[in-house]
């Protein structure tokens, strides 16, 4: 089974700079449009070098995910780059929009819903166990006060739940330091209405903007030694 990980924020607040740490040689990222990758390495990723494919159907995922898994040993993570542009080229698209009347108006939010399920949650379970799938995607401000996961409409948030399909969710914020220059980080858990979940004591609350030191700390969290020790933490007052 392939690990998944959730890199939400607002916009800006270093999703895909992240990603800077990541090997090409090891990494395929799937784009959904043409933006440049905001660090030195982000042109190493090219069709041309195979580790690249930039497209906005949701369609194209899981084929591209599950021949990665057969037939590309080498790739150890799997990035989609901004699922949230995913959503927007659907809902804009012009068959969507064509499908508003009667009970089509409802059947297109069924079937977009079926379609973000099969892009890779569905088939997870079927992937290769040393492999990654790394969801970079926007947050929005729910009902209750809390920032979570953005979704495109209800019908997301009440029947699939997507969040509940990842062991970790990470939530990047931006801060000032005393000279008013942003500092970028990664909060692990959830607090002060801020969406994120990670195993109990795998990391400190916020850690640094580094997607390949998160992801070896998540290989090492399981390793033998580390498992004999492991403490939960627990709530005692």
């Amino acid at each position: 089974m392939a690990k998944m990980l959730l890199y939400m924020s607002k916009t800006g607040c270093g999703k895909s700079t992240s990603l800077h740490s990541l090997d090409p040689k090891t990494t395929f990222i799937i784009k959904p449009n043409s933006k440049p990758l905001p660090f030195p390495k982000g042109g190493q990723y090219s069709a041309a070098n195979q580790n690249q494919l930039q497209t906005a159907d949701l369609a194209d995922l899981n084929p591209t995910i599950a021949a990665i898994s057969t037939s590309a040993p080498h790739i150890k993570t799997v990035v989609i780059e901004d699922f949230t542009h995913f959503f927007s080229a659907r809902i804009f698209s012009a068959k969507f929009r064509s499908r508003n009347q009667g009970g089509e108006a409802f059947a297109r939010w069924n079937d977009f819903a079926g379609d973000v399920y099969a892009s890779f949650i569905k088939d997870h379970e079927k992937w290769r166990e040393d492999l990654t799938i790394v969801v970079l995607h926007h947050t929005e401000t729910k009902d209750d006060g809390s920032t979570g996961f953005k979704t495109s409409g209800k019908l997301l948030d009440n029947s699939i739940q997507i969040p509940g399909y990842f062991t970790y969710i990470l939530h990047g914020i931006v801060r000032e330091d005393a000279e008013g220059r942003p500092q970028y980080g990664v909060v692990t858990n959830k607090t002060q209405g801020l969406e994120a979940k990670t195993p109990s004591g795998m990391f400190p609350l916020i850690i640094p903007n580094d997607m390949q030191y998160i992801l070896d700390t998540i290989n090492n969290y399981t390793a033998p030694e580390n498992i004999e020790n492991f403490k939960p933490n627990y709530i005692t007052q």
